[in-house]
């Protein structure tokens, strides 16, 4: 019988995160990547540890190549900190990156190959123009899907209009409700001097910006205040094997498939659920409610769909609950049982990519050590919500004195399975004429100016010898009026035209090619000449 493993236990010794925002001499000071990340060697001022005492230097960044021209990077970084000759490790988990580095920074110490280890997460986002940020962001999507047009703002209005059909809601009841978690978000925010966007949006000022235009619809029905900034940001966490007031008390991830169109359902994240059960097991916890007024949760919440989603996933709200539960306060509020995201969250306090999930860190860090919390859980998605973490802290003190029995994940949810290979459209169609499908969903992206249809994302089902499997396409914003009709379940037709795929005989078109710099637009001239446009 294999011996389980037992690891060491693994303190915070220290914590530090620089203010979120763009440092490109504008909004904050001018800053180039390896700058900003020479910030992270203030994180030993708050400890008694040294930079020699450090074995390893464990980055976490999403494609600082693409963003920032930095290769090699944990090497480059561990050189301006002045550690050269410990390990150094760049761990790209897309923005989920900042979460893994800890992750493998835990492990270095938990197995005893390291004593003291350094994770830092880092992103410069400001180096790029916006629309070729969110090209490079892109790239953690499926090649073909990205093809067609699927970006992560496109995910996230997927995951929105799943939550409006499942709660049978209205457009005018989700727009209250994206509303409210908005309002929320910059109510935090507005309190924290690190955040991005730390400034409140009343009630009243999300529906006079739809009137006026400012508060555009991007991906329907997503509008612009409903996910998050484009920020840039550094932390850093010192672990040691050195007992400390703060303890790592659970961490666990798991990965999901890659592909949109093949997952069976957009209500609930199977990665999120597998990674807290192990999180969770790992601590002792059979109930994480059992932590009422106790704990901090930092949840990835980049678009409105989400929060809800997480809080039902990690455990805090039941399903009936999944729309109370960010809008009251006596449960997820400041002073709640579970209070979430007090520090503004992804749309508050900004994004930064792999930097995100160690800030979470972070500030739970600092919400333990102030006195606030005796834990904190960390939530952290990378890519197409399917590379994701969570990580408890805890008072040391606290966690010796509760029960920690011996515990294993059970109950796991399923994952979606990719179709085979062989299974393309092309093969669908060879020969077959016309087939009938299933509409599953789809999302419209709007001008950016004017609000009028650009492009549109649509996933058909279709049943192949008894097994039903979906295919993502992107059509012209012009057929805008012919998609927004479609329920899911309605029929609609594939079919092999003279010049490519015909949906319900709509042309697809792709509207993206990948290359080795990440997405382009074809031909470079943009939705506009696809669609017909000026």
């Amino acid at each position: 019988m294999t011996q389980q493993f037992k690891p060491r236990e693994v303190y915070v010794a220290s914590s530090f995160m620089a203010p979120v925002g763009r440092y490109n001499g504008r909004e904050r000071e001018g800053l180039s990547f390896l700058e900003m990340a020479e910030k992270a060697g203030e994180v030993f001022a708050g400890s008694r540890l040294k930079r020699s005492d450090i074995n390893a230097v464990i980055v976490g960044c999403q494609n600082p190549v693409a963003f920032s021209g930095v290769d090699n990077t944990a090497a480059k970084i561990a050189g301006v900190l002045g550690i050269s000759g410990a390990k150094s490790v760049l761990i790209d988990t897309a923005s989920s990156s900042g979460a893994s580095a800890l992750e493998y920074a835990y492990l270095q110490i938990a197995s005893g190959r390291c004593d003291h280890v350094l994770a830092i997460g880092i992103q410069k986002m400001s180096d790029v123009p916006t629309g070729q940020a969110t090209r490079i962001v892109a790239g953690v999507i499926d090649k073909d899907e990205a093809e067609f047009g699927l970006s992560m703002p496109a995910c996230g209005a997927l995951v929105a209009r799943s939550l409006i059909e499942r709660l049978k809601l209205s457009t005018e009841e989700w727009t209250a409700f994206s509303a409210l978690l908005t309002q929320r978000a910059h109510r935090f925010a507005a309190k924290n001097p690190e955040a991005h966007l730390g400034f409140e949006i009343p009630l009243e000022d999300y529906y006079r910006q739809i009137v006026t235009g400012k508060n555009y619809r991007y991906w329907w029905p997503l509008r612009y205040h409903d996910f998050c900034p484009m920020s840039d940001g550094v932390a850093a966490v010192l672990l040691s094997a050195t007992p400390h007031e703060v303890i790592v008390s659970g961490i666990g991830s798991a990965t999901d498939i890659p592909t949109i169109a093949d997952r069976p359902y957009f209500h609930s994240f199977p990665a999120t659920v597998r990674a807290a059960a192990e999180a969770y097991a790992m601590a002792g916890i059979k109930k994480i409610t059992d932590f009422a007024g106790k704990i901090h949760v930092n949840m990835h919440d980049p678009f409105n769909g989400f929060g809800p989603i997480n809080m039902v996933d990690l455990g805090f709200v039941h399903r009936r609950r999944i729309l109370e539960g960010l809008l009251n306060d006596e449960l997820t509020g400041e002073n709640g049982a579970f209070p979430t995201n007090i520090t503004g969250g992804l749309k508050g306090r900004g994004h930064p990519l792999g930097a995100t999930g160690m800030i979470q860190i972070v500030e739970n860090h600092r919400l333990i050590t102030g006195g606030r919390f005796d834990m904190g859980l960390a939530h952290s998605i990378g890519g197409p919500i399917n590379n994701n973490v969570v990580t408890l802290l805890e008072r040391a003190s606290h966690y010796r004195q509760r029960p920690r029995p011996a515990l294993s994940p059970w109950g796991l949810p399923p994952l979606g399975r990719m179709k085979p290979k062989q299974m393309t459209v092309g093969e669908l169609l060879k020969g077959a004429g016309e087939v009938q499908g299933r509409f599953v969903a789809a999302t419209t992206r709007f001008d950016f100016k004017t609000g009028a249809p650009e492009g549109i994302i649509i996933i058909v089902s279709c049943l192949v010898d008894a097994v039903r499997h979906s295919f993502l396409f992107g059509v012209g914003g012009e057929h805008y009026r012919e998609v927004v009709q479609l329920r899911s379940g309605d029929q609609v037709s594939l079919e092999q035209g003279e010049e490519g795929i015909l949906v319900n005989r709509i042309p697809v078109r792709k509207f993206y090619q990948r290359s080795m710099s990440g997405v382009l637009e074809l031909a470079g001239n943009g939705w506009k000449k696809l669609t017909g446009g000026a």
